[in-house]
């Protein structure tokens, strides 16, 4: 668990079969986002190239969070990997729709239809 000043991130890892699921809550942004960018890159540098980054948890995503999904998705694209996100938050949606990111990432309403894919 993360605080900086007002701002409350947290994280959790988990493995669905061989699948880590990064689930996030709270805030990412300026401050918090360094930390999500760390523990999405310790995956796949442990080899993980199936990752899923469930966004349900999540309060507020501002720009840098964005950078850090395009980061990840480069970097496990380029290895033959993919990120699948899970995103069923109106306001989180809106900003992957507004950037056109909507239509870069896999966003599933829920964690079982995803990990069904």
């Amino acid at each position: 668990m993360e605080e900086k000043g007002s701002v409350f991130f947290q994280t959790r890892v988990r493995e669905v079969g061989d699948i880590p699921v990064v689930e996030l809550e709270g805030e990412v942004d300026l401050s918090t986002s360094p930390r999500f960018k760390e523990i999405v890159y310790q995956l796949v540098d442990s080899g993980k190239r199936d990752i899923v980054i469930d966004l349900d948890g999540l309060d507020f995503m501002d720009s840098t969070g964005l950078g850090v999904l395009v980061a990840v998705l480069k970097r496990t694209s380029m290895e033959g990997g993919r990120i699948r996100l899970v995103c069923s938050k109106r306001s989180i949606m809106k900003v992957f729709s507004i950037t056109g990111l909507d239509k870069v990432f896999t966003i599933y309403d829920n964690l079982q239809r995803c990990l069904q894919d």
